[in-house]
């Protein structure tokens, strides 16, 4: 029994020495990506012992001003804004929420499923920053000019959150673009129903005193879709 504790100790010995000596060869999940394969066999230069890899390494080398904008050797780079703004804009304590590495060379393969969470809540709804160029062309979104997180939610684009049918029911007979109701782009609190037909602000005006109504400028107070009798 003393015979196999001296072996395992003497075991335990030998790999904690090559650990330390070779820890790229015993302890290496796997390769590097192309940048930091220069330094695959220098592990301390990101983990701390016992305590991983942490941000403060990341900054080390990677000057959070620069992101985007230089190399770490210095060397100035075809200039992405929307990334340079958005590292700018971010805690410098947040490298590892959404980068990661030993995934292999290709740099893409790094990175983390990303977490709107992570980000402060002014840049929550600050989304076009990022997403400028995803924004689609379509009438609905042409003269959207609010911000995305007033009709979507962080998880996913679709569907959408935004429920139009809580202000006014939106049947086949009012399948229009916003600018027909909304005709102050980006400030949807303010409506028209004089746009189309037989809304004529004359013609509103003389079907409503006839029947005593004097207050109706505010048409969704009574009508909550296209129905005559006005809805619920």
């Amino acid at each position: 029994m003393r015979a196999l504790l001296i072996v395992f100790i003497a075991l335990a010995i030998i790999f904690a020495s090559l650990a330390a000596v070779f820890p790229e060869v015993l302890l290496n999940p796997g390769a590097l990506m192309q940048g930091h394969h220069s330094f695959e066999k220098e592990c301390l230069s990101c983990h701390k012992p016992f305590a991983g890899a942490t941000t403060v390494q990341c900054i080390s080398c990677h000057k959070q001003r620069d992101i985007s904008v230089r190399n770490v050797a210095g060397a100035w780079l075809p200039k992405n804004t929307t990334k340079a703004l958005f590292h700018r804009a971010v805690s410098a304590n947040s490298c590892l929420s959404c980068h990661t590495d030993h995934r292999g060379r290709a740099a893409a393969k790094a990175l983390k499923p990303f977490m709107h969470e992570a980000l402060s809540p002014v840049q929550q709804k600050e989304c076009l920053i990022c997403h400028l160029n995803k924004k689609p062309q379509d009438l609905l979104h042409r003269y959207a000019q609010g911000n995305c997180s007033e009709c979507h939610g962080k998880k996913q684009w679709n569907p959408a959150t935004f429920d139009h049918d809580r202000y006014f029911r939106l049947d086949s007979n009012h399948s229009v673009s916003c600018i027909t109701c909304h005709t102050e782009p980006g400030n949807y609190r303010k409506y028209t129903c004089c746009n189309c037909h037989e809304h004529s602000p004359a013609r509103i005006a003389w079907k409503h005193e006839k029947e005593g109504i004097l207050n109706y400028q505010n048409c969704m107070k009574c009508h909550r879709d296209g129905s005559l009798e006005g809805g619920d």
